[in-house]
């Protein structure tokens, strides 16, 4: 009898002292978790960008957070590590609320099914300014979004005026144009021969990758074109009077800056940079028809997105309804467009901004592939393949033929159909 009492008085003691006297364990990188009452919500924002976009970011954020009531804490991660950092974070139930990365690091980690689908966040006016081309950035397999797009770029051609009155009309007409200005040391046409510049004309030779049921066309009915388009591009390699080459973005940039070059395909993105060098002289246009086939070029629009991890509380997911929405208001947009970002609000008027007009009229022609090209994998592969023929290591027919094989093996499988 005394010794059940003691017992009992025993398990009392350890169960107050477990309940009262143990303090809880808190994980390094807690999942979000509800806000105490009364305090306003907040939520925890990765980003990897830097110079004005991290300033457009912090400004246009704080000032919605402000307008709402709700806090935003950015945090910046380091861009080699960002998109590994989030799948992992997210894959754990833990890491930030919000993370903003490119459309092609979006697609990157969709297969891990971490990001949260915003389809049900967005209001009707929100999804309806925003076109069909930016909106592909963000749709997974299944058609939904799982990131809001905030800004886009594509490939554009940038040519000083001074030299060149009017943009090239023609693949044939741009070539020609920079031949003759061709005078050591001033060029007339750079190009880095990467397959984010060049993918465009593959789709104007009538080569294909992936077509949009998912399945690899690149050794089959894309094989012609795709060897076309590859031939090209070692012309374009080994043309003596263009700098046109493989990996030569830094030798591009050197003779841009030191006023030798006259025509350039580049990035929107970079648009400052131009007009810094040529000021009112900056011309902006969408890559030139293809001469051989007569067909535009459809160019890879990427975007930058905001994306949302899975396991939100109600409060913050009210929070992060409030902040994808007002980011596509146009005073938001018209602020990013001040901070050099391209809006992707389609009812922003653009007309007293000649560089984003231009832009908005090159995305016409821009084209959003299968999410399955988008792989880091898969794109490696074709990185290889266009530098293989490129250099001369490989014909573009047994280029091809390898590209295929593993692009098969690595959404299909299987190395053959």
């Amino acid at each position: 009898m005394h010794n059940g009492w003691r017992y009992l008085v025993t398990l009392w003691v350890l169960v107050v002292v477990c309940a009262c006297g143990t303090p809880p364990i808190t994980p390094a990188a807690p999942a979000p978790t509800a806000t105490p009452v009364n305090a306003p919500t907040t939520l925890v924002v990765w980003h990897a960008m830097g110079g004005s976009n991290e300033v457009a970011l912090r400004d246009v954020f704080n000032q919605i957070a402000v307008r709402y009531g709700f806090r935003v804490i950015l945090q910046r991660i380091p861009i080699t590590t960002i998109q590994t950092d989030v799948a992992n974070a997210f894959a754990q139930s833990q890491g930030p609320h919000i993370v903003v990365l490119s459309s092609t690091q979006l697609q990157a980690i969709l297969s891990n099914d971490c990001c949260l689908a915003i389809d049900t966040l967005l209001a009707v006016a929100t999804r309806d300014a925003l076109t069909p081309q930016v909106l592909a950035t963000v749709q997974g397999a299944n058609q939904q979004l799982y990131g809001l797009p905030i800004s886009y770029e594509l490939p554009v051609l940038y040519y000083r005026m001074q030299s060149v009155l009017s943009a090239p009309s023609s693949s044939d007409d741009l070539l020609s144009i920079a031949h003759s200005l061709r005078n050591p040391p001033q060029w007339g046409l750079g190009i880095d021969l990467s397959m984010d510049s060049m993918y465009g004309y593959l789709s104007a030779f009538g080569g294909e990758i992936i077509d949009a049921r998912g399945t690899v066309v690149l050794g089959g009915s894309g094989r012609a074109g795709s060897e076309a388009w590859l031939r090209w591009l070692t012309m374009l390699n080994n043309d003596p009077l263009l700098l046109t080459r493989l990996d030569a973005v830094f030798r591009i940039e050197r003779t841009l800056g030191a006023g030798q070059l006259e025509m350039v395909v580049d990035s929107s993105k970079n648009h400052q940079t131009y007009t810094q060098l040529w000021g009112a002289a900056t011309g902006i246009a969408p890559l030139p028809v293809l001469s051989i086939t007569n067909q535009m070029p459809r160019p890879l629009l990427t975007s930058t997105v905001l994306v949302l991890n899975k396991h939100l509380s109600v409060a913050e997911l009210v929070a992060s309804r409030q902040l994808l929405n007002a980011l596509i208001s146009t005073d938001i947009q018209q602020q990013l467009l001040g901070y050099g970002l391209q809006p992707v609000n389609r009812q922003l008027s653009l007309a007293d901004t000649p560089h984003g007009l231009a832009i908005q009229n090159a995305a016409v022609h821009a084209v959003q592939p299968h999410p399955a090209l988008m792989r880091y994998d898969v794109y490696a592969v074709l990185r290889t393949m266009v530098r293989q023929v490129v250099v001369g290591a490989q014909s573009p027919a047994d280029a091809i033929t390898t590209a295929d094989q593993q692009i098969r093996l690595l959404i299909e499988g299987s190395p053959t159909p």
